[in-house]
């Protein structure tokens, strides 16, 4: 039997992945479902019996990768995440396929067979494995998600329309989400959380710095140290503070 951990925040993204699971030829058992990384932590202290992890990046709560660099893991990891360019960091972990979601069962099953032909000889094989998908993975993504250019917004009985490439940053700010242009105004978005808008951002451009903010790249003015672990993000005059959990993946993802 194949021992499973699912680590995903997300109800819709697991329910998926189990209903996946079942449709392979497959004797499996899921052995946990974990949804931040302080479960991810003290799962893994707990030296658990494993085969195979589905493991999403981007949690509520941080940046999966913070957990892995802490610990040794040995146990194979097929990554989930709508986000593109962690690639390199699954793959230097233990990882051995990326699907970018939203991910077709063609493509998952794709993925477990490629588990499956690697599970007998994964810790040997692991080197040449890394060399072949990062070869694959510097071309092209095998599927590649699109993104509108602009949002609705509803403004007294009329609909306009606010392009992504205007916003500055956006807020949640006791249950509303606003978007910020470059004059400071802000729009009332109809999503009610950031994580809906994260299937709708291109993660290129956006970047959540904490659970109540995301910055678009191309406004970004300056960057200052504020704690050890965290910074201020200048845009358009405003201070937004990433969170501890957040600031090396944002480095990362700004270039640093």
């Amino acid at each position: 039997m194949i021992k499973v951990v699912i680590i995903e925040d997300e109800a819709p993204a697991r329910k998926k992945l189990r209903n996946f699971l079942k449709k392979i030829d497959e004797t499996f058992e899921i052995v946990g479902e974990i949804e931040t990384l302080d479960e991810t932590l003290e799962f893994f202290k707990s030296s658990p019996e494993l085969d195979l992890i589905f493991s999403d990046i981007e949690l509520r709560d941080g940046n999966v990768f913070e957990i892995y660099n802490q610990l040794e893991i040995h146990t194979p990891i097929i990554f989930t995440t709508a986000y593109d360019q962690f690639w390199m960091n699954a793959f230097e972990t233990n990882g051995i396929e990326y699907l970018l979601k939203p991910y077709s069962f063609s493509r998952f099953e794709k993925a477990w067979n490629k588990y499956a032909s690697l599970k007998s000889n994964i810790i040997n094989n692991q080197p040449d494995i890394i060399q072949k998908l990062d070869t694959y993975y510097k071309n092209k993504f095998e599927i590649k998600p699109t993104y509108k250019e602009f949002m609705p917004v509803k403004s007294k009985g009329s609909i306009y329309f606010l392009k992504h490439k205007d916003i500055t940053y956006i807020r949640a700010d006791y249950g509303l989400i606003y978007a910020y242009d470059s004059t400071n105004k802000k729009h009332l978005l109809n999503q009610n959380s950031l994580k809906e808008l994260e299937d709708l951002l291109n993660p290129e451009d956006f970047f959540k710095i904490n659970r109540s903010e995301m910055v678009n790249r191309r406004y970004v003015e300056k960057i200052e140290p504020y704690t050890k672990n965290s910074v201020v993000v200048l845009i358009n005059a405003n201070k937004l503070k990433t969170s501890q959990s957040c600031t090396a993946a944002f480095k990362s993802w700004i270039g640093l």
